[in-house]
């Protein structure tokens, strides 16, 4: 029975929680309002600012109406005109142009054709028209607090000027002007104004307000505003016990957003923590510095004060809700530190400092459109300051006019070098081809625009090498078959005649000594095979070391002494120096001599040179071998360095077709240079290896 009563005791528990905070922060809102707009101190309203304005609007209406208007309202015969005054009509007679010009006529007199009396006359009367238009002014304007106060007042002639009343003795305040009382700071400007218009006396303030005086009315307001604002402050000592109370009963339960406005805290929960830790300023700010409606005299009607009051307590009780709960997730926080540390390596700071140290682009267009906004922002305000003139404003404007005609220009510009670029790329991802992207200049886009070149002819040679590797896979799949075939058929048939018991023993010799070189070269096949796909597969090890090159190509050749006799080929040798040093695996190097020249005695025509050279050229070591072709090439030579690819495309010879393609590989792991050129029959081999 008990645990059915929990969640009502919460929801008590908690309503009434919502509700001491909201008079609290109501509270605390007309405390800080009253104090930062002045309401409260001094604490004698007739010692305020307030007030000593209200004193120099009275001493101001006092002094046109009482002593202004008497100087001006004397009869025309009594305004007295200087000798000086007529001295100065005669040398400056445009002010009295009016006079001088006869309407009946039309004739137009000159000052001096007038007497002294003549002139004194003119200007007495301009002085009364004067006067009379200045009274007609001062008449019709309506003057604050002109009827405030009781005086008794004098003014610098000694005019005496009183309306106080003997039987009057009990006043709400009585002013001695000067001020000379409290706060004399502010009273300065009744002092000031008093000085100016040369009078002093008394005012007398009565109880009840005389014609359309308010400064009793603001005298009431003023205890009024005192009298809540002292409320305000003991409501808000008050609740803080309640508050506290209902605080240590809902503390542990769950705070949770509506089901319907659920979207709303995940999108709150997916911003960075920065933005949250921002949004939660904002709203302490706005709960700070919300006012309500505490006036009624400010509105017109009391369903229209009603109204705006019921959508201000809700507006606030909402703020104070989402404050609740942001209040909640940063206390979680506090009690979770880790859970921050996450929240603040997915925030918007760590989240993008990586991207602005790694992504060029990205700092690029950030510094770009920073510097664009202030040069924008600063344009702004410049033209904003010319409304004042219309002459600058039409010059700034047509500056503004010619800056976005340029502007526009770049743009266009701009675009259409992005949209060449989309076009590009669009064409390259369809296999299309593509033409090279015009370049200018050495901004983003005209960076962006040659790595597009650049990938676009990566791409064409991709795809010629793609084309290749595809000719050279149907070429593999056919020679490999037939390769492998021709000797493995050979060797399948000859089995079947020797095991034939109608031949002779010399015969089944023969026949097992052809059976045994198809065999060696199947073998020979299948080794040279095997150790390009090593190669290529890039699992070989090098055991590099000091090798003289000099002494392995002399050894290569003293093995292949015989076989270069069999075919009459006579080999010349050159070197630049006796021993010539080169770092890289023995082993290997002597495999690249032994299938150069394997590949000159299947190729080379017999009966002819073969030269072979190597001589030094800066750090490198240049190996150079010719020899005359036994066939035509009626092909790209550089091919001859692809698998299976052979000099001879009847495939009379018996190579294997990898010979040229191991030596590639070889050099290519020892990071040195291979090449090939034909001169009609002359085939040409040039290896650059680095020297010690």
């Amino acid at each position: 029975m008990n645990q059915s009563r929990v969640p009502e005791t919460l929801k008590k528990s908690w309503i009434k929680f919502l509700l001491s905070c909201f008079i609290f922060l109501l509270s605390f809102n007309y405390i800080t309002d009253q104090l930062r707009f002045g309401q409260i101190f001094p604490l004698n309203y007739f010692q305020s600012d307030q007030y000593a304005i209200q004193v120099v609007q009275f001493l101001d209406s006092f002094y046109i109406t009482q002593i202004q208007l008497q100087k001006l309202q004397i009869p025309l015969e009594e305004i007295e005109v200087t000798k000086q005054e007529i001295l100065d009509a005669k040398f400056n007679s445009y002010q009295y142009e009016q006079y001088l010009y006869d309407d009946n006529t039309g004739e137009h007199y000159s000052i001096n054709t007038l007497t002294d009396e003549q002139i004194r006359d003119m200007i007495q009367y301009d002085k009364y028209q004067q006067y009379q238009s200045e009274v007609s002014h001062y008449k019709n304007t309506y003057y604050d607090q002109q009827d405030a106060f009781y005086y008794d007042i004098t003014d610098s002639n000694g005019n005496h000027y009183t309306n106080v009343v003997l039987e009057e003795k009990d006043y709400l305040n009585i002013i001695e002007i000067p001020y000379k009382g409290k706060n004399v700071s502010n009273f300065s400007i009744v002092n000031s104004s008093a000085r100016d218009k040369g009078i002093s006396g008394t005012l007398y303030l009565p109880k009840y307000p005389m014609g359309e005086s308010t400064i009793q009315g603001a005298f009431i307001q003023n205890i009024t505003t005192k009298v809540i604002w002292i409320g305000a402050i003991l409501a808000a000592i008050i609740l803080v016990i309640p508050i506290y109370r209902n605080f240590k009963k809902i503390k542990n339960t769950q705070l949770n957003i509506p089901p319907q406005y659920k979207w709303i805290e995940d999108k709150y929960l997916d911003l960075p923590i920065e933005f949250k830790g921002l949004i939660f300023l904002v709203t302490v700010y706005i709960l700070q510095n919300m006012n309500l409606t505490t006036y009624y005299r400010y509105y017109g009607n009391l369903l229209s004060y009603g109204f705006k009051l019921i959508l201000q307590v809700i507006i606030l009780l909402s703020i104070l809700y989402f404050f609740f709960l942001q209040l909640k997730g940063i206390i979680h926080r506090i009690k979770n530190p880790e859970l921050f540390k996450q929240e603040w390596y997915k925030g918007f700071y760590m989240s993008n400092i990586d991207d602005w140290s790694k992504l060029p682009i990205y700092r690029n267009t950030f510094i770009r459109i920073t510097v664009y906004s202030c040069i924008i922002g600063v344009w702004g305000i410049i033209w904003g300051f010319c409304f004042h003139d219309y002459g600058a404003f039409l010059v700034i404007t047509f500056i503004s006019v010619i800056l976005a005609l340029i502007l526009l220009s770049i743009i266009k510009k701009r675009t259409k070098a992005i949209q060449a670029i989309a076009d590009t790329l669009s064409k390259m991802a369809n296999n299309e081809i593509t033409s090279e992207i015009y370049v200018k200049g050495n901004g983003l886009i005209a960076n962006i625009a040659k790595d597009v070149n650049a990938v676009r002819e990566g791409f064409a040679i991709s795809n010629q090498k793609q084309s290749n590797s595809e000719r050279l896979k149907t070429e593999l799949i056919t020679n490999v078959s037939h390769d492998l075939r021709t000797p493995l058929t050979s060797v399948l048939n000859y089995v079947d005649l020797a095991k034939r018991s109608d031949i002779t023993e010399e015969e089944r010799q023969e026949y097992l000594q052809i059976i045994d070189n198809k065999s060696k070269r199947l073998k020979v096949l299948i080794d040279d095979l095997f150790e390009a796909s090593k190669m290529a597969s890039g699992a070989v090890e090098l055991n590099k070391e000091q090798v003289d090159l000099v002494a392995l190509m002399y050894q290569a050749l003293a093995e292949y002494e015989d076989r270069f006799e069999d075919q009459k080929l006579i080999v010349r040798t050159k070197t630049s120096n006796q021993h010539m040093y080169a770092y890289c695996d023995g082993r290997k190097m002597y495999r690249v001599f032994e299938n150069l020249f394997s590949n000159v005695i299947k190729y080379t025509q017999p009966a002819t040179r073969v030269y072979l050279e190597m001589t030094y050229e800066g750090s490198e070591i240049i190996i150079t071998l010719k020899n005359i072709s036994n066939y035509e090439l009626g092909f790209d030579v550089s091919e001859l360095a692809e698998r299976f690819k052979r000099g001879d495309s009847s495939r009379h010879t018996e190579g294997s077709g990898l010979g040229l393609s191991i030596v590639k590989s070889i050099l290519e792991l020892h990071g040195a240079a291979f090449e090939l050129s034909q001169d009609g029959d002359l085939f040409k081999v040039i290896i650059k290896i680095n020297t010690l």
